[in-house]
């Protein structure tokens, strides 16, 4: 899962490319996801933690997520 193409790709995702996401990211949780799922990568500017989870963040509400 290691394989950064932030070099060679271009700055922000094409519509195409946020809808493929989105459709992995709905079948990796369909179909892979157990309870929770810790991901970590580099952005030019900082480290970004990305958290998928069976329940919400504590502390947050179903109306802060964005429904994809």
């Amino acid at each position: 899962m290691d394989n950064d193409q932030t070099e060679t790709t271009g700055k922000n995702l094409t519509d195409d490319e946020l809808e493929q996401l989105k459709a992995l990211l709905r079948r990796f949780c369909t179909y892979d996801l157990d309870q929770f799922e810790l991901v970590k990568t580099q952005s030019p500017y900082a480290e970004a933690y990305i958290v998928i989870s069976n329940k919400p963040i504590p502390g947050t509400q179903r109306k802060d997520y964005n429904t994809i």
